[in-house]
């Protein structure tokens, strides 16, 4: 995305949260704390999540053979309105999309592209009933052989619907293969080991002084401080262990651009194998 407008949130009210709340200990860092004018990570509440969400590919079907190109996606979504703002306070502290709740969408190892708008959709008033029908192409092309689409809701702020933590399938994610024009090897990663998936952030940003949403979204494992953990890196200095899977705010970040970097770590403190689990974004801060 761009043009994205962060909100901000008093930095003063954000630290004292990190030092008086248990979720400070989601931040291990690697070195001394850094001074409040460096940057800084803090953890933040997951967004409430509704009751019930699953998110469902109908097409193309696991393992099947595409043979025309652009290739077109169906979803069936319940339980989660896109298009509507996410209505809490979280939409006033940090950039809040216009065109509302979306999924976001990877292929293989590529940044996310995103839908907000439903082909079909019933409900009954109610936003835990909404049964929606998505569809739409892929917007870029692909190579001959095999592929992974990997999709989450997102509230309209970025934050990803997680479901229950450690779950290997949680249903409001999805995690498929498919081929094009020949079942030859391709992208080759596998969906029942842990990994994970980088969110946000992605593209360019408006305002330095404003918070910047780091999220991500784990499988097949579960994030403690002794167990896996993942590594985050800014410019290929800034080091922190993460040990808990939750939305977190990136203050501090100057102008220009600044690399993200997202590794799982194993509990022997090694990266675990996988095209998924070592990933960095550049993004744009004008």
């Amino acid at each position: 995305m761009t043009g994205k407008y962060r909100g901000l949130i008093p930095l003063l009210s954000l630290l004292a949260f990190s030092l008086s709340s248990p979720k400070a200990l989601a931040i291990e860092l690697s070195e001394s704390a850094p001074n409040a004018t460096e940057i800084q990570v803090v953890p933040v509440e997951t967004t409430p999540e509704p009751r019930h969400v699953e998110l469902r590919l109908e097409y193309p079907s696991d393992q099947k053979v595409l043979h025309k190109q652009p290739i077109q996606l169906q979803m069936r979504l319940d339980g989660f309105p896109l298009g509507v703002d996410s209505d809490f306070p979280r939409k006033n502290e940090i950039y809040n999309d216009s065109q509302g709740q979306s999924i976001h969408i990877f292929i293989d190892n590529r940044p996310y592209f995103e839908i907000d708008e439903a082909l079909w959709d019933a409900n009954d008033d109610h936003e835990e009933y909404y049964d929606q029908t998505v569809e739409l192409d892929i917007p870029f092309q692909l190579e001959p052989g095999k592929h992974i689409i990997r999709a989450f809701p997102c509230r309209s702020y970025g934050e990803s619907i997680k479901g229950p933590e450690g779950m290997r399938h949680p249903q409001s994610f999805i995690a498929s293969t498919f081929y094009y024009h020949t079942q030859k090897d391709g992208f080759g990663a596998s969906l029942t080991a842990p990994f994970i998936t980088y969110n946000e952030p992605q593209g360019t940003y408006q305002d330095p002084k404003k918070p910047i949403l780091l999220d991500f979204f784990v499988s097949n494992c579960v994030l403690s401080k002794d167990g896996y953990k993942v590594r985050l890196t800014i410019d290929g200095e800034n080091k922190r262990f993460l040990v808990q899977w939750q939305p977190y705010y990136i203050y501090g970040l100057s102008q220009g651009d600044h690399k993200i970097r997202l590794e799982l770590i194993d509990p022997q403190n090694k990266l675990v194998p996988g095209p998924f689990n070592d990933i960095e974004r550049t993004i744009h801060i004008d």
